[in-house]
């Protein structure tokens, strides 16, 4: 057992039988079954979400996600003598998924479709929830406030220990009583139901906003490399291909316009209505452990509410390029998931609009415009020759897609 996380261990109620090396992280096995040790360099705030995310998916019954284990005082978050924080969580037996072995691929998407009927029922409950724990939050800060007021604190000290401003602190001290007060503000959030109809109807023209993002950045880096006097061999193929590129994402964008304006019979609407829940928002073979009889999914520091179907098209996505972009394989992977959440002609078209957008090609040249030019990794030069080989198979796939769905 290391000695390091010796004092970590010792805050958690559970007897350790044996510990090993895990990817950045340390597994232990207790008596209370598995756990997973990793240090933690997030937000506080988005860790205290995940929390109650997870409790929520725990009551309708999911068992399969890495919930955090909170130390014997009640924290999510517990530090070595070195001040590092580590996080604790629930971890499981198995295998990540293997995206070149077809039995892997469809448990994770017949897993996915599961987490995303229950993330449907969890995500009319999150907002309450966490806005419920944030104002207790607040109140037991409060409470606190105050007793270091009643024992001498001065103001100025208070207000850097709880990070919050002077004037905010005594502002949330005025004679108001805080229990009243926050009640005030549980029956506030109910209110604030239309801020979030609003922001669902933000909702069918994000994707559209992310594209024309990329297509800037894309046109950007295409600009820079036009000034670059002694272009390597990167610099030159990325020149000669971009145009191409633009044009398939300037097309994407105007499908999705396309949709939100419900041309040709195909709405928007349809797709985000019947697939808005909770998102991972990183499902991949990575974050998929597949046991004998289980499958468990970890990680969701990027998990969010919104277009279910950008899960399935991502792991979707990472399949088809470790496969050539073999359409059997597509097929497969939406069927299985169709026999658990149906999906329509809409769905179908919105998928394709998310294949047909050159999402790998805009990853490369971001990624290139963020480094260093003096020093740049012959990796780059491969990924995007892998892309440019790719491409044609990647078309052709859509190609089928189009006719087989009678887009």
């Amino acid at each position: 057992m290391s000695e390091k996380l010796a004092e970590v261990y010792e805050q958690y109620d559970m007897e350790i039988l044996s510990t090993r090396k895990g990817r950045g992280a340390t597994i232990l096995t207790t008596t209370d079954g598995l756990r997973i040790l990793e240090p933690f360099r997030g937000s506080v705030t988005r860790l205290e979400q995940e929390y109650v995310l997870k409790q929520l998916f725990l009551e309708e019954g999911c068992t399969n996600l890495d919930r955090i284990i909170p130390n014997r005082d009640g924290q999510l978050l517990t530090c070595d003598k070195y001040r590092q924080p580590f996080v604790m969580k629930c971890h499981f037996e198995g295998n990540e998924c293997d995206m070149c072995n077809l039995e892997d691929v469809l448990r994770a998407v017949d897993a996915l479709a599961d987490f995303h009927m229950e993330g449907r029922t969890v995500a009319k409950k999150f907002t309450w929830e966490w806005e419920k724990c944030r104002q207790e939050k607040e109140q037991k800060k409060i409470e606190e406030i105050r007793r270091a007021i009643a024992g001498g604190e001065e103001l100025e000290r208070i207000s850097y220990i709880y990070e919050i401003s002077q004037s905010a602190l005594e502002i949330a001290l005025q004679g108001t009583d805080a229990r009243e007060q926050g009640q005030e503000n549980v029956m506030e959030t109910t209110p604030k139901k239309k801020a979030s109809e609003n922001k669902e109807e933000a909702e069918h023209i994000r994707m559209k906003d992310i594209f024309l993002r990329r297509n800037r950045e894309m046109k950007k880096i295409q600009k820079y490399i036009a000034t670059v006097k002694r272009k390597n061999e990167f610099e030159t193929i990325f020149q000669r291909v971009v145009p191409e590129y633009i044009q398939k994402g300037t097309e994407c964008v105007d499908m999705l316009e396309r949709m939100v304006n419900g041309e040709n019979g195909i709405s928007l609407h349809p797709v985000l209505e019947h697939h808005y829940g909770i998102c991972h928002g990183s499902y991949n073979h990575h974050n998929v452990i597949l046991g004998e009889r289980s499958v468990a999914i970890v990680h969701f520091e990027r998990f969010s509410k919104g277009n279910q179907l950008e899960d399935l098209y991502q792991f979707a996505r990472k399949a088809m390029e470790k496969n050539h972009f073999d359409y059997v394989l597509l097929e497969d992977i939406l069927q299985t998931y169709h026999k658990k959440i149906a999906l329509s002609r809409e769905d179908y078209y919105y998928l394709y609009v998310l294949f047909a957008y050159p999402e790998k090609f805009w990853k490369i040249a971001n990624s290139y415009y963020n480094s260093n030019k003096a020093f740049l990794s012959p990796k780059y030069l491969e990924k995007l020759q892998t892309v440019i080989l790719q491409e044609q198979e990647k078309q052709e796939m859509l190609a089928k897609y189009w006719t087989f769905h009678s887009l």
